[in-house]
C-alpha cells in the first residue's frame, strides 16, 4: 500500500523536493549575500585626528637582506629602501632635495608627502563623482605593527571612514608591498574603489639623467631631459591591464583606440642616473592599472605607479538616467561601482638595478627571468629551430550583393599546400602559418566547418596529411574567441553574450540590423571544447586563438557570470585544453597570461602609440620573450610602404619576416572587408618572399633561439642590440653611412657582428 501511495504522488514528491532544495539554496544565498554586503554606518563619526604625516619624524632602519635595505618612519608611514650595492636611497615621499616645497599649496603639499592616493565612491550616491585624497592630507590615523623582516601599516582615513593597510616587506634583491583585502575597513556611506601604490617612490626632476618607461604598445620612454619639447597640455597617461577600462564592441572593434590604453604586461619602471627600480604586479594584476606622470602635468617631476582596482568599476552614459519626472541627467559617462569588494589580496613586487642593468634591457632580463621562474613563460618547442619565414594566408571572405553575399574564395586548402611546396623548394626550412577565415560563414564567427568553396573537409584532411609528412611547417587554423553575431548558429543571448554591469548586452549593430556580441568566457570556453571533437582527425594543424591574448573583460551575465581574473583564467583553461591534445597553439595579441602556452605569438605591436609624452618606442615585450616564443610583428612586407625600412624594423625587434598573402588575386578583394589588403598576391610576391627570407637565415640564424639582452639607442638613426651568444646586431635607418664601437653600418642597411654579416 506504501508503494502504491508513493509511486501514485511520485511527481508530487519529487516538486515537492526540488521545491525544498531552491528554499535552501535560497537562505544560503541571502545568508552569504547578508555576510558580504557592506553595512551602512549613517551615524559614522570621524575621531579626532591622531596622526599628522606632514611631520618629519625619523626614518630607522627595519629590515635587511645581501642586497637591499628597508626604512621605515612611524611618523609618516612611508618607507625607503637602499640598495646596498650602489648606496643608492629610493624615497617613496618626495622631499626638499628633489622639489621646492615652496611652491605648493597645502593641497600638493600634501600629495607629494603621500604614500597612498585612494578614489572612493558614496554607495548611496553611485552616480555621483568619485571623490580621490592623498594620505598626506586626509589620512588622519596611523597605526604600524612590526611583522617578519618589514612592517604592516594601517592608514586612516577617517572623514570617509576608509582604513586601508599595506605591508611593506624584503624578499632577497625585491621590495614587496600588499594590500590584504580583509584589512580594508569601510565604516561608513564610503567605498573604496581604488589606491594608488607608493605615486611618488622614485620622483625625479628634469635634471636627472633619466627615464621614465610604460608599457604602451611595445613599450616607450619618457626622457626627463626632452621635457621642453612637450607640448603644454602635458596629460597623465592612464593604462589598464589586459583590456581597454570601458569594453564595449566599437571600443574592441576600433583596434587603436583600444590597444593604446592596454598594458599586456603589468609592468614601469623608472631610471635615475646609474640606478633604476623595476615594478610588476604580482597579485591580482587584472584589476590593475598604471599611472604615468611626465613632468609638466601640475608638477615639474617624474613619476609612474600602479592603480590598485578594490572593487569593479563601470561606466554608463549619464543620459539613460533618470533624473526624476521625465528629466534626463545629460552630464556625460558616469562611474558605477560593485558594492562587494573584489575578494582578492594585491601584491606589487619592485627590483632595483643599477650600473650597466640600470635600463630597459636590464628590466626586460629581469621581467624575463622572473616569469620564467614563477611559470609564467616557458620556452616553445621550435624556439631554437632554424630561421622561420611567418606567414598570414587569407583564405576567404565574403562581398554584399544585391540579394544574397557572394562568397569570395582567396586561398583554399589545396592553395595552401601548393605555396608551401613552392617554398620548400626553394629552401625555406621553417614557417609560422596562420589560416584566416577557413571556416564557412566566418563574418558570422563559426567555430567549425572548413567552408566548400576552399576543398571542405576533405581539402583540410589533405592539408593535414601535407603537415604531419613536414613538421617544419607549423600551421594554425585561425579562431575568434571573442566575438559572435545574432546570425551565429546555436546562439543563445541570455547564455553566450556578455552583459556589462548594468545588465545591459554588450553588443553594437550594422546598417543592416545585424546584432553583434562579445561572448561570455564560459561559452567561449564551450566552443573551443566543440572545435577540439571537430579537430580529432586533424592532429597536425594548430590553432590560431586571433583574440585571446587582446582580449579579456568581466561579464556580469547572471546566467554565467566572470568576473576579470575568472575570465583569464578561462582564457588559460581553453588553452591548456588544446595544448593537451597536442597540438600548437598561436596567440594573436601580447598579453601575459598566454605567454605559457603560445608557440608562436602574431601581430605583436612594434612601436608605442606615440602619446605627447613618449621620446621613444622599444621593444620591451619582444626581448621579454625573445629566445623562448618565435614571434611577428604587425607590419606585413607586402604592405609596407618601403619594404627595406620594413627588415630593419623586424630585425631591431628580433621578428620573423612576414608577409601577409592570398593565392587569388588581390583585385577579388575589391569591396569586401579586406579590401586594406591591396597587394597580396603570391605569385606577385614569391621572390620577394623567399630572397628575404635566404637573407635572413644566411646572416641571423646566429641569434634563432637566443635571448635579446639588450637594446641601445646610439643615435637617432642607429640602434644596437645583442643577444645572449654575444651576437651583436647594428641597424642604421639613416639615408647616410653610420658608425659606432669601431664598425661602419651603410646607409638604410644593417651589419651583425659576431655572426654571419650583410
Amino acid at each position: 500500500m506504501v508503494k502504491q501511495f508513493l509511486k501514485e504522488r511520485l511527481g508530487t514528491i519529487i516538486f515537492l523536493l526540488i521545491v525544498a532544495i531552491a528554499v535552501v539554496w535560497g537562505f544560503l544565498k541571502i545568508n552569504q549575500a547578508r555576510q558580504n554586503a557592506i553595512t551602512y554606518n549613517e551615524g559614522y563619526e570621524a575621531p579626532e585626528a591622531s596622526a599628522d604625516l606632514l611631520q618629519e619624524g625619523r626614518y630607522v632602519s627595519i629590515a635587511k637582506t645581501d642586497s637591499l635595505e628597508l626604512f621605515y618612519n612611524e611618523t609618516k608611514g612611508a618607507i625607503q629602501v637602499k640598495d646596498l650595492k650602489s648606496g643608492y636611497l629610493w624615497k617613496s615621499l618626495v622631499d626638499d632635495e628633489v622639489y621646492d616645497f615652496g611652491s605648493l599649496n597645502k593641497y600638493w603639499t600634501g600629495h607629494v608627502q603621500s604614500t597612498l592616493v585612494i578614489t572612493y565612491n558614496n554607495l548611496k550616491k553611485r552616480d555621483a563623482v568619485p571623490t580621490t585624497v592623498s594620505a598626506g592630507a586626509e589620512c588622519k590615523s596611523l597605526k604600524t605593527e612590526y611583522i617578519p623582516n618589514g612592517v604592516a601599516v594601517e592608514y586612516g582615513f577617517t572623514t570617509p571612514g576608509i582604513y586601508v593597510t599595506i605591508e611593506y616587506t624584503l624578499e632577497d634583491d625585491q621590495l614587496v608591498v600588499r594590500l590584504p583585502v580583509d584589512k580594508i575597513r569601510e565604516e561608513s556611506l564610503y567605498a573604496l574603489t581604488t589606491i594608488e601604490l607608493l605615486p611618488y617612490l622614485g620622483a625625479s626632476d628634469d635634471n636627472v639623467d633619466g627615464y621614465l618607461f610604460y608599457p604602451d604598445g611595445s613599450g616607450a620612454i619618457t626622457t626627463y631631459e626632452k621635457v621642453n619639447t612637450r607640448p603644454s597640455n602635458v596629460l597623465v597617461s592612464f593604462y589598464y591591464a589586459y583590456t581597454h577600462r570601458t569594453v564595449n564592441t566599437g571600443i574592441v572593434w576600433d583596434r587603436d583606440s583600444y590597444d593604446q590604453y592596454v598594458m599586456s604586461m603589468p609592468i614601469y619602471g623608472i631610471k635615475n642616473g646609474n640606478h633604476a627600480l623595476f615594478a610588476t604586479v604580482s597579485e591580482g594584476e587584472e584589476n590593475s592599472g598604471l599611472a604615468v606622470y611626465a613632468s609638466g602635468n601640475v608638477l615639474n617631476l617624474n613619476r609612474a605607479g600602479f592603480q590598485l582596482y578594490t572593487r569593479n568599476i563601470f561606466n554608463t552614459q549619464a543620459n539613460s538616467i533618470s533624473a526624476g519626472a521625465g528629466v534626463t541627467n545629460s552630464a556625460g559617462t558616469i562611474q558605477r561601482v560593485d558594492k562587494q569588494l573584489i575578494p582578492e589580496d594585491k601584491e606589487v613586487r619592485y627590483f632595483f638595478l643599477s650600473g650597466d642593468q640600470a635600463n630597459y634591457s636590464g628590466m626586460a632580463n629581469v621581467y624575463r627571468n622572473y616569469l620564467m621562474e614563477e611559470g609564467l613563460l616557458k620556452a616553445a618547442d621550435n624556439a631554437g629551430s632554424d630561421m622561420q619565414l611567418a606567414l598570414q594566408l587569407l583564405m576567404g571572405t565574403t562581398k554584399d550583393g544585391m540579394v544574397f553575399d557572394e562568397y569570395i574564395a582567396m586561398t583554399d586548402f589545396d592553395q595552401v599546400q601548393e605555396i608551401l611546396e613552392r617554398l620548400s623548394a626553394a629552401g625555406v626550412t621553417g614557417t609560422q602559418l596562420v589560416l584566416q577565415a577557413w571556416q564557412k560563414n566566418y563574418d558570422n564567427f563559426e567555430y567549425w566547418g572548413p567552408a566548400s568553396q576552399l576543398g571542405g573537409s576533405g581539402g583540410l584532411k589533405n592539408l593535414n596529411k601535407y603537415l604531419e609528412a613536414n613538421p617544419g611547417v607549423n600551421a594554425y587554423l585561425g579562431v575568434d574567441s571573442t566575438n559572435v553575431t545574432s546570425k551565429t548558429s546555436g546562439l543563445k543571448e541570455d547564455e553566450d553574450v556578455a552583459y556589462n554591469g548594468l545588465n545591459v548586452e554588450i553588443a553594437a549593430s550594422d546598417m543592416d540590423g545585424m546584432d553583434y556580441y562579445l561572448l561570455n568566457p564560459g561559452a567561449s570556453f564551450k566552443r573551443n571544447a566543440r572545435l577540439l571533437d571537430k579537430l580529432a582527425g586533424y592532429s597536425s594543424a594548430g590553432i590560431a586563438y586571433e583574440t585571446a591574448g587582446r582580449y579579456v573583460y568581466p561579464d556580469y551575465n547572471i546566467n554565467d557570470p566572470y568576473t576579470k581574473p575568472q575570465a583569464v583564467d578561462k582564457i588559460r583553461e581553453m588553452l591548456l585544453a588544446s595544448e593537451e591534445t597536442g597540438r600548437s597553439i598561436a596567440v594573436g595579441g601580447a598579453n601575459q597570461y598566454t605567454y605559457s602556452y603560445a608557440d608562436y605569438l602574431y601581430n605583436l605591436r612594434a612601436e608605442s602609440y606615440g602619446l605627447n609624452i613618449s621620446d621613444y618606442s622599444v621593444p620591451f615585450i619582444q626581448m621579454v620573450v625573445s629566445g623562448l616564443i618565435p614571434y611577428s610583428t604587425e607590419g606585413a612586407g607586402n604592405l609596407a610602404y618601403d619594404l627595406q625600412t620594413q627588415k630593419l624594423k623586424w630585425i631591431e625587434f628580433g621578428s620573423l619576416p612576414y608577409f601577409y598573402l592570398t593565392y587569388e588575386s588581390a583585385l577579388k578583394l575589391r569591396n569586401t572587408d579586406y579590401d586594406t589588403l591591396f597587394s597580396s598576391t603570391y605569385m606577385d610576391w614569391e621572390s620577394t618572399v623567399i630572397d628575404t627570407y635566404l637573407e635572413f637565415k644566411q646572416n641571423l640564424s646566429g641569434v634563432c633561439g637566443q635571448q635579446m639582452v639588450s637594446h641601445d639607442i646610439l643615435s637617432e638613426d642607429l640602434i644596437r642590440v645583442q643577444y645572449a651568444n654575444g651576437i651583436k646586431v647594428y641597424i642604421n635607418y639613416g639615408n647616410v653611412e653610420a658608425s659606432a664601437d669601431g664598425v661602419k653600418v651603410p646607409a638604410k642597411n644593417y651589419l651583425v657582428v659576431g655572426g654571419g654579416e650583410r
